[in-house]
């Protein structure tokens, strides 16, 4: 890999559509920890190195279909919201492993019996809520944090966060609310 390093991303991506693996590998080590950090700031740590490796592996499945006069990282980052949007929207996604202590969580919900309760009941909810309550008791983000992060009101985000608790109570009581 050596004289790689040097290298633009634009010209490694030319070398590895040549078939050149090392620029592939020097793409993602040069790359690979912005993508994995940003990820893990939409899922957890476990999902987000598997969504790493996924976004990889579309890069190196579509790598023909890179055009060099474009830059490199907004495409590489296009493929892992992508990768992302994938993720969420697979039905096969029923349970998501995100490491909250239970005991943070407000006293509005019911006992929860385990963990997989915890994640399959955030699991039931969508999107916004999900990340919202994420943010708010696994970060410990105040409203306004929540707020700027997710683009509205810190008014809004306390009353996301509220429906979505109200939603997974229901959730863990057997409810389809």
């Amino acid at each position: 890999m050596n004289g790689l390093k040097d290298r633009s991303d634009e010209e490694l991506m030319t070398l590895y559509q040549g078939g050149d693996y090392a620029a592939f590998e020097c793409l993602y080590e040069r790359h690979s920890g912005r993508v994995f950090q940003y990820l893990k700031g939409k899922v957890s740590a476990e999902a987000a190195k598997d969504l790493l490796q996924e976004t990889f592996l579309k890069i190196h499945r579509s790598r023909s279909q890179y055009q060099p006069q474009y830059p490199f990282l907004p495409w590489l980052f296009t493929v892992a919201r992508n990768s992302l949007n994938d993720f969420f929207k697979s039905p096969d996604q029923k349970v998501i492993k995100i490491g909250i202590d239970t005991d943070s969580l407000p006293a509005a919900l019911p006992h929860i019996g385990s963990e997989h309760d915890l994640s399959a009941a955030l699991s039931g909810l969508p999107h916004v809520q999900r990340r919202a309550i994420e943010l708010r008791y696994l970060n410990e983000w105040s409203f306004e944090k929540i707020a700027d992060e997710m683009s509205t009101t810190p008014e809004n985000s306390r009353q996301i966060i509220s429906r979505g608790i109200k939603k997974m109570r229901s959730l863990l009581r057997g409810g389809k609310k």
